[in-house]
């Protein structure tokens, strides 16, 4: 049985990925605490997709999936790709 995240989450709200990524890398550079970062991408994320649907519980389950993928994503990047160039 194979296990895809990407089936949870709703197709038009994939997007949002992306752009939850390019956000959270201006945050990066500004003067807000890392580790603060994935919760304001939460919040944002949830804000976004409760404007696409206006369905609260959608936009806390598929918030929560999309904020999920894009910080492991990021992780995943950071410590296999940048700990090999150190």
């Amino acid at each position: 049985m194979e296990f895809n995240l990407l089936n949870f989450i709703n197709e038009n709200m994939i997007i949002f990925i992306p752009v939850l990524f390019v956000i959270g890398a201006f945050m990066k550079k500004s003067r807000i605490r890392d580790n603060l970062i994935p919760w304001f991408l939460l919040v944002i994320s949830w804000v976004l997709v409760f404007a696409t649907t206006w369905d609260g519980q959608q936009a806390v389950v598929q918030g929560t999936l999309i904020t999920g993928i894009c910080v492991l994503g990021s992780q995943l990047y950071i410590q296999t790709v940048r700990k090999r160039d150190e």
